[in-house]
């Protein structure tokens, strides 16, 4: 018996630990999906400013602690650019809140690549350029306001 080694024998034999790792690594879906995702959450923390709606600072007191607006594709079953509803709002006595409605007549497009709010791009740099902003004259609050009207995506 010889104890000569297959290329992909050797191949094993002189790899590094990081190697195999790798190897085994992305023989797992899941774990590549998941590292894929966490690389895109780590790019988006790093250009939080830019992808924000709105400033950190700003707010709007007429929508106190509103509830998410859904972005949309479908208006009366036709087709459009994405948008969300507005809102109406009446004040529940009972329980002294407020209490939101959503307003299908009030429709206001998402737009990109805007100019928005002002903001310090890494507390240094001023910039308004956003990638995603609400009409003019309306609201965008992906995952809603908190007491102080401010957007909680932002």
């Amino acid at each position: 018996m010889t104890d000569e080694l297959t290329p992909e024998q050797a191949r094993f034999y002189m790899a590094s630990q990081w190697q195999m790792m790798w190897w085994k690594f992305r023989r797992h879906r899941i774990a590549v999906i998941a590292g894929i995702f966490l690389l895109v959450l780590y790019f988006v923390i790093i250009i939080a400013e830019f992808v924000a709606p709105y400033n950190l600072h700003s707010r709007d007191i007429d929508h106190i602690y509103a509830p998410p607006q859904a972005v949309q594709l479908f208006h009366e079953g036709s087709l459009r650019a994405p948008f969300v509803y507005g809102f109406k709002y009446h004040l529940d006595m009972e329980n002294l809140q407020r209490v939101y409605e959503r307003d299908k007549s009030q429709i206001h497009t998402i737009r990109w690549f805007c100019l928005g709010d002002e903001y310090e791009f890494w507390g240094m740099i001023p910039g308004r350029f956003h990638f995603i902003c609400p009409a003019e004259d309306g609201t965008l609050f992906l995952f809603g306001t908190d007491r102080l009207g401010r957007d909680l995506f932002s």
